[in-house]
């Protein structure tokens, strides 16, 4: 036998508030963050691309996969807040759906392009940390439209929760590459291009690690199986 304590209703409440409340906030600093990093990193690359490195020599070269990339990386990052604002999906539901299949285009040609990019950029050493970026993104932007088309929504949220890590990887891109160089953070490593190498595969593999963290692992954790829960139940009464 054991003395449960029974918390009265008005305290629950208070608490359910609060913790709403607090919820509520920390979606928006967050989504806030998000959105200002993106901008000003998407700004910073597309003043690199058009006025320090350039777009390539010729139109089929280049110059037309990176245009294709950055149109579609724009609608991507447009459209990903508007996706995961639960308002917008509950009250919009026929433009959430809209949205959602130009998300899922424009992720498939920003990872068709960025494939592309990564085959024939100029640094070896990019070739692979590149290529399997783009794969995934693909992967994991089609696991969530096939979980969604078979009425999987929590796992078509899960994959979606992927896809856009991987979108913003260039925002972790630049600022890996400005803790490195401005800040000395890969201070043990003194080749430049391993340097490269190694922030290139950390813009997307770390961001990816701590996603999978809080939304598996961490989760997976804390479930208990049905068998425990009335075993424990069984114990209590």
């Amino acid at each position: 036998m054991c003395i449960r304590h029974v918390v009265p209703y008005s305290q629950m409440l208070v608490v359910i508030q609060t913790m709403t409340i607090s919820k509520k906030i920390f979606s928006r600093l967050f989504w806030t963050t998000i959105v200002l990093l993106s901008a000003y990193y998407f700004y910073r690359a597309l003043v690199y691309r058009y006025y320090e490195e350039g777009f390539g020599p010729t139109f089929w070269n280049k110059q037309f996969w990176f245009a294709s990339h950055i149109l579609t990386a724009i609608t991507v990052l447009i459209l990903g807040p508007i996706q995961f604002w639960n308002w917008f999906r509950i009250q919009y539901t026929r433009w959430h759906r809209l949205l959602g299949k130009i998300y899922v285009i424009g992720s498939l040609a920003g990872g068709l392009t960025a494939c592309y990019l990564g085959l024939t950029i100029s640094f070896q050493g990019s070739i692979v940390p590149l290529v399997f970026l783009s794969v995934l993104w693909l992967f994991t932007t089609t696991a969530a439209w096939i979980a969604i088309r078979n009425g999987n929504i929590k796992d078509h949220r899960l994959f979606m929760i992927r896809s856009y890590t991987l979108a913003l990887s260039f925002v972790f891109l630049r600022i890996l590459a400005d803790l490195v160089y401005k800040h000395n953070l890969l201070f043990f490593i003194d080749s430049p291009e391993l340097k490269d190498n190694t922030y290139e595969w950390l813009s997307w593999v770390l961001p990816l690690l701590v996603v999978e963290l809080c939304i598996s692992w961490i989760p997976a954790l804390r479930q208990k199986s049905n068998i425990y829960r009335l075993g424990k139940r069984h114990i209590d009464d």
